[in-house]
């Protein structure tokens, strides 16, 4: 509530704030239909889901850049008024596709400063490397983004087959080869660490994802099989293409060289249930440990193949999106 206060106080003129309360919680609407403020837009809606809700609150949006901010997060006021000048400065840039500033991380062991380095590059190369190599949580995707450029993103959101944990990752992928990001000096988002802290959290998070995928619990040992495959296809898409000036191979080497390299070196620790589907997936693990050259087309039908074990009309969707893209 104190976060939505002090977002409705900025100036009219130059914010929106949408707020899409999606708890389903009476007393939360009440509480939140009590701010007044011309510059607050107030929405109600049952819970869909953690990617459903900022697609749809995205569509009231009108201003040229958009700011997702996280429910148990927090952003500086001072820094987003300075984020609004860096932003009037940057408009009639098209090389730039985003701005963010300094995030003050916090966790129950402490909290600290963190910041990308060359994420203001010419080169979608130069920022993809910086952005890896930084090897932390996902705080891109919390930046201020040109209103073309997140409907363009959201959109692929909202037509993938399956919804996975590492999509928002997708998503920064997407900003950094659309363009530069800038950023001002100053503290400008609060990051709240929460179930992301630890290791068991996060595995505990990612499984529930595939669960709600409908999909066993054991495709959790490939996740990032899946992140550095999806990852690679939208790199090489005539979607993303036709949007962006980049060296695909070079980018796609980049990716999914990092992603491969998560998925050698952790393989998740979990029993998965000794099924059939835990052995299908040891399979192709084992498998994939063991190729000296990645290619993308037969692990697409892999995974394809292994999606066919729970829904064949699923996979073939999947297939059919991703070999299409």
């Amino acid at each position: 509530m104190a976060r939505v206060l002090e977002l409705a106080s900025l100036d009219p003129a130059k914010f929106e704030i949408i707020v899409r309360d999606n708890s389903e919680n009476s007393l939360k609407a009440e509480i939140l239909s009590k701010v007044k403020s011309s510059a607050l837009k107030l929405l109600s809606a049952p819970n869909r889901g953690a990617f459903e809700n900022p697609v749809e609150a995205l569509r009231e949006a009108t201003g040229d850049y958009v700011f997702l901010v996280a429910d148990d997060d927090w952003i500086s006021a001072r820094g987003f008024q300075q984020l609004h000048t860096l932003a009037e400065r940057a408009v009639t840039d098209p090389t730039v596709a985003s701005l963010t500033g300094t995030y003050l991380v916090d966790s129950t062991d402490g909290a600290g400063l963190f910041r990308y380095e060359e994420l203001d590059a010419l080169s979608a190369e130069k920022r993809l490397e910086s952005y890896l190599s930084a090897n932390t949580s996902n705080f891109l995707y919390y930046s201020a983004i040109r209103r073309a450029h997140i409907e363009f993103c959201f959109d692929f959101l909202a037509r993938l087959p399956y919804k996975f944990s590492y999509h928002d990752q997708l998503v920064s992928l997407m900003y950094l080869a659309l363009g530069r990001t800038l950023q001002i000096t100053q503290i400008l988002y609060h990051y709240d660490l929460g179930e992301w802290e630890t290791r068991d959290r996060t595995l505990l998070k990612d499984r529930a994802m595939y669960i709600a995928a409908g999909l066993p619990v054991a495709y959790d040992r490939l996740h990032f099989l899946f992140a550095a495959l999806e990852g690679a296809l939208v790199l090489r898409s005539r979607m993303l293409k036709e949007r962006a000036s980049y060296e695909t191979p070079k980018m796609i080497e980049l990716w999914f060289g990092s992603m491969f390299n998560r998925f050698r070196f952790n393989d998740r620790g979990a029993d998965y249930g000794g099924d059939n589907f835990d052995a299908a997936t040891a399979a192709v693990r084992a498998k994939w440990l063991g190729e000296v050259r990645a290619s993308l087309d037969e692990l697409l039908l892999d995974i394809t193949d292994l999606l066919e074990l729970c829904d064949k009309k699923r996979a073939a969707n999947y297939f059919e999106f991703w070999s299409t893209l």
